[in-house]
Parts: structure tokens; C-alpha cells; sequence
């Protein structure tokens, strides 16, 4: 119960100081395949849940804050162990000049009527459900925010019965311009 509470208290300033203007991230350089792969690796050891991890081999850059990033990939994956019985996916590629994190899962989807709002404040898919696993409808919001904040860009796709991708694009960090 402890943890929940603090999760909530932590959810509720995060978005208070992106009200404010007053959060702040610290942009580096961040190979994405070892990121994922390390996320992916601890994800799985706390959970019961297979993690697929789907990196390619070619490294792929870009500029953000780790520790935000860690919040945002962490977020996702808890709620697709929480919304999903089946497998979790994370799969990093590189398309031109846009990196692509992409996390899905097999789960029962999200009606097409409710995914516009996912990303609202205080927005549950499914009360009862939150009532079980616990959630305050701020984590998907709090991504959104995180992901724009350093420049990217968080989009939805399901489908009822399949399951349910958020993909997340960051331009490619290119150190010396020939990438």
C-alpha cells in the first residue's frame, strides 16, 4: 500500500513540475539497443512474464535523458504485464532518421473508441481491472509528457483481441552528421 501511495505522490509531481515548466531533463547521447536490453533484462526478472527483446545490430542513438527514459520504457512494460497474460515485446529499429521503440503486447486491446484518450489524465481503460492491479490513470499521461519532453513523439496502435503497441520515435543522434 506504501508503494502505491509513493507512486501516486511521485506520478502527482511529476506532472505538477511539467505544469510548472520547471521539469528538467538531462540530454546525452544513449545507445538505445543496450538501454532496451538492459530495461528488458531487469523487467523480466521481476516479473513473470517473457520479454522478448528485439534490438537488430545495428546501434541506434539518440539524445535523451536515460533515467526519464528508463520511467517511460519501465511504465509501458508494467502496463502491459498488468493488461496482457501473454508476452511482452520491445523492439528497437532505425528508419532513416528516426529511431523507433516499440512495446507491445498480446493482450486484449483497447477499444478504438477509448484510444484517443489513453494518454488523458486519470484516464482507465478498464476500473475494475485498476481496482485489482492498482494504478492512478497518470502513468500513460506522465510518458507522453516525459517522451515529448525530450523530443520525441508516442503513438498507439491495437486492436481488440490482439493486443496493443506504443511506439515512440526520437530522431537519430548523429555525432559527426553521417548517419
Amino acid at each position: 500500500m506504501l508503494i502505491k501511495k509513493l507512486r501516486r505522490h511521485r506520478h502527482l509531481l511529476d506532472l505538477a513540475r511539467a505544469d510548472s515548466g520547471s521539469i528538467h531533463f538531462y540530454l546525452e547521447p544513449i545507445i538505445l539497443n543496450e538501454l532496451v536490453t538492459e530495461i528488458g533484462g531487469m523487467a523480466q526478472q521481476y516479473n513473470n512474464r517473457t520479454i522478448n527483446i528485439e534490438t537488430g545490430a545495428e546501434k541506434v542513438i539518440i539524445k535523451a535523458d536515460i533515467n526519464r527514459l528508463k520511467q517511460v520504457l519501465l511504465n509501458l512494460i508494467d502496463n502491459g504485464v498488468k493488461y496482457s497474460e501473454k508476452e511482452i515485446t520491445i523492439k528497437v529499429e532505425k528508419i532513416k532518421e528516426t529511431a523507433i521503440i516499440q512495446v507491445s503486447d498480446r493482450g486484449s486491446g483497447i477499444p478504438l473508441a477509448q484510444q484517443n484518450r489513453i494518454f488523458e489524465r486519470f484516464y482507465r481503460l478498464d476500473e475494475a481491472k485498476c481496482r485489482n492491479t492498482g494504478g492512478t490513470g497518470l502513468g500513460l499521461s506522465i510518458v507522453k509528457t516525459l517522451v515529448e519532453g525530450m523530443g520525441g513523439k508516442i503513438s498507439l496502435r491495437s486492436q481488440l483481441g490482439e493486443g496493443s503497441s506504443f511506439i515512440i520515435s526520437f530522431p537519430v543522434y548523429c555525432e559527426n552528421l553521417l548517419c
